[in-house]
């Protein structure tokens, strides 16, 4: 079961994230500011972090200043209602932009996407076992 963080200081889309999330399957925990990001991430170790911009106690670019300068590569979602403000951030490694309001399927898809592009590739089995091992002439 894959694990998203939620961070929101709207207590509205927040109760949204966590119901939409679980109901899809997923794990979820939820933060409303920097630092409670910050120390759930730490703790939680999601696959995902969807984060708004603007929130409480520093905002979500000190979430991903944080993380990032702990080596924590998690993949990120912002989320705001002012993307052309972080244009810069979205051409990062791992790191996607939303335009708030974002309708629900269109966010589960970005999710998911963003889920299994940041999974390794499993190796690849090969189909056919390779033949037994041929014995020198002579032995039984």
């Amino acid at each position: 079961m894959s694990k998203i963080l939620a961070v929101e200081d709207n207590p509205a889309i927040l109760d949204f994230y966590q119901e939409f999330f679980s109901d899809a399957g997923f794990d979820v925990k939820t933060a409303d500011d920097a630092l409670k990001a910050i120390a759930a991430q730490t703790e939680f170790k999601a696959d995902l972090i969807l984060l708004d911009l603007n929130i409480p106690e520093g905002g979500g670019l000190l979430v991903f200043e944080t993380l990032r300068a702990r080596q924590d590569m998690v993949p990120i979602i912002f989320s705001t209602g002012k993307p052309e403000t972080i244009v810069n951030l979205a051409e990062l490694p791992n790191v996607n932009v939303v335009k708030k309001p974002t309708a629900p399927e269109v966010l589960m898809a970005l999710v998911q996407k963003t889920i299994a592009s940041s999974r390794p590739a499993e190796p690849k089995m090969n189909p056919v076992p390779p033949p037994p091992p041929r014995l020198p002439p002579g032995r039984p």
